[in-house]
């Protein structure tokens, strides 16, 4: 019962955090990457004691790419980047969720149709906009949140399209073990450590299999990592 009041608790705290942070940038737009960092120091202890960060970030990196398993990898990405004003790019549905649609779009984010070839264009056209107001992009690459945690899905064409086009340098980034500290079926929480894998950037080589290689690579630590688990 005690769990199960905890579990509520954390969840009304973070909708209020959420729901003060979406209000502010809307009235105070020029703040919207301070109010964000907030947003994501005041919910990620709630539910994360311990973060272990395996590797350096490079901070200076134009694209930020990860894998993507729970609702709250983007506050822990804002958490993990707290001097990066961050071009979140995501899937077009995540505009229709309450509160998490409003505060993507109120941060200047890009939403993409999967499989849909028009947008891949629109994302590049608007990416170059972004790029010219000093942001660094975000996305995972998975295309939407999986439930498999050993497995990732396979890779979407948007973050290869992106760095190649504008010659980014990407960051690839491991959240693991956040499938022991939320889950779903059913809906509990349970405080726990994080592990942050962070692996060497890579500048995109066009006319290569640099993509499908850094997807290998991932995969492959996401192995090393889970296994002996």
């Amino acid at each position: 019962m005690i769990d199960k009041i905890k579990m509520y608790w954390i969840f009304v705290r973070n909708f209020i955090v959420f729901a003060i942070t979406a209000f502010l940038m809307k009235l105070f737009p020029k703040y919207n990457v301070q109010l964000r960092k907030w947003a994501a120091r005041s919910s990620i202890p709630t539910c994360i004691n311990e973060i272990e960060i395996k590797g350096n970030i490079d901070e200076k990196a134009d694209i930020f790419i990860a894998n993507h398993q729970n609702m709250i990898d983007a506050d822990i990405i804002e958490f993990l980047l707290p001097n990066v004003d961050l071009c979140w790019v995501a899937k077009k549905e995540v505009e229709n969720l309450f509160l998490f649609g409003n505060l993507l779009s109120k941060s200047g984010a890009i939403s993409i149709e999967r499989e849909n070839k028009r947008s891949l264009v629109e994302l590049i056209k608007k990416a170059d906009d972004r790029l010219k107001k000093g942001k660094q992009f975000i996305i995972f690459p998975e295309g939407t949140r999986n439930k498999n945690p050993k497995k990732l899905l396979p890779f979407k064409a948007g973050a290869k399209l992106l760095a190649e086009k504008y010659n980014l340098k990407v960051q690839p980034l491991l959240l693991l073990g956040i499938d022991k500290i939320i889950t779903f079926d059913p809906l509990k929480v349970k405080k726990g450590k994080l592990t942050v894998i962070v692996l060497p950037t890579k500048k995109p080589k066009k006319k290569t299999n640099w993509y499908k290689e850094l997807e290998e690579e991932m995969q492959k630590t996401v192995d090393e990592y889970y296994e002996g688990k």
